[in-house]
């Protein structure tokens, strides 16, 4: 009954974390792009000679129009992380680039391999060094001294973390609530029923239906994923695509998220969705290649702010265990394929922040309700 109650919700949300901007009834949808090397697709950032322009500004406008907002709760207060050793507090965004910020008393040390001529910075009062050597660098930032307020550490161009100082002490802002309600829903993943994993490629839908889109599913993945031998590779190729390919739906939620946005069905048609429809896009791409991703539900806070400085709106979002390592994933934050000018779409940057980022740092903005997996091949073999 419990399981069923909750995949009513999700069926029937009608209200999805929103873009920032508008279309018209008239606009033409680009179709998708079913290569991932086209000139089109997302940039490589792994490579150190690599030099191009990333935002988060996906997440910095997105949910404000947004319904389903939820109070902020009380206990979401400011508190330190959980992996601190000896006073430091270790991030880690961007596993591939190696991006580690240790915040220490009033200072912060960011460091990683060297991505253009880009430098990080902190927005607050400081004073700083920096250097490179060897394909990498070394950011050190000394706080004003007294100094009190929020700020952000920019670990590339718009990409942010967010921190707290205290008199000049550093702390890096999550929400403990947030964390413990993101590890518990880890723990407590739900496998949804295939008559409701079937509303998810196609509304309606026959056998036959099924099978060709995901026959198109698998044509698409299997391209996204050539040449690659390892399941994180793999994974992080399918995401960096899915937000390469997809546009943010605005017709669709001004029209309150009719269930079939959300669908494989609806995407391959329209190159366009909403955040539940990224996350479907990305765990159905993902289980052609037997990667095991899960969907979750729960509410996010955007515009680069904590729980505690802003209600939260109704998200979706994904994870999956590689290795018996949690990876969280958010393709729609990671997405900026949502600008709409001169009669046209034109294909934002992608950022990925939000791919493999640290279980602290998306507690700064993410709070699950809970995880559900969808078995979308299964239904090929009622």
């Amino acid at each position: 009954m419990r399981k069923n109650r909750i995949l009513a919700i999700v069926l029937s949300s009608a209200v999805l974390l929103a873009g920032c901007g508008r279309i018209s009834d008239n606009d033409t949808i680009p179709k998708l792009s079913y290569s991932s090397s086209d000139d089109q697709s997302a940039p490589d950032i792994s490579s150190p000679d690599s030099s191009f322009s990333v935002g988060d500004n996906s997440a910095d406008s997105s949910s404000e129009e947004s319904s389903a907002k939820e109070s902020s709760s009380s206990n979401n207060t400011i508190e330190e992380p959980s992996e601190k050793t000896e006073g430091e507090y270790k991030i880690i965004l961007d596993p591939i680039n190696e991006r580690t910020i240790l915040c220490e008393g009033n200072e912060i040390t960011l460091t990683g391999k060297t991505v253009s001529s880009f430098k990080p910075s902190v927005n607050i009062p400081h004073s700083e060094t920096y250097r490179q050597s060897g394909g990498y660098f070394t950011y050190n930032a000394v706080i004003q001294d007294g100094y009190t307020g929020y700020g952000n550490i920019t670990i590339f161009n718009n990409i942010y973390v967010r921190i707290y100082v205290s008199k000049g002490e550093v702390t890096f802002v999550r929400s403990g609530e947030a964390f413990e309600a993101n590890e518990k829903a880890v723990k407590n993943a739900i496998s949804q029923p295939l008559n409701q994993v079937s509303e998810y490629i196609a509304i309606n839908a026959d056998k036959s239906k099924i099978a060709e889109i995901l026959g198109e599913i698998t044509k698409i993945s299997n391209e996204i994923c050539a040449g690659l031998t390892n399941d994180y590779d793999k994974l992080r190729a399918i995401s960096k695509w899915v937000s390469a390919n997809i546009y943010y739906d605005y017709l669709a939620f001004d029209a309150g998220v009719p269930a079939e946005t959300i669908t494989l069905d609806y995407m391959l048609k329209n190159s366009s969705s909403v955040c539940g429809g990224y996350s479907n896009m990305t765990s159905a791409l993902a289980a052609v290649q037997g990667i095991k991703v899960y969907n979750v539900h729960g509410s996010a806070v955007n515009n680069n702010l904590t729980f505690g400085e802003k209600a939260p709106a109704y998200h979706e979002w994904n994870y999956a265990v590689i290795n018996g390592r949690v990876i969280w994933i958010d393709a729609g934050w990671n997405s900026h394929c949502y600008r709409y000018r001169n009669g046209k779409y034109e294909r934002g940057e992608v950022t990925v922040k939000y791919f493999d980022i640290s279980a602290d740092a998306l507690a700064q903005n993410h709070k699950a309700n809970y995880a559900e997996y969808r078995d979308y091949f299964a239904l090929l073999e009622e």
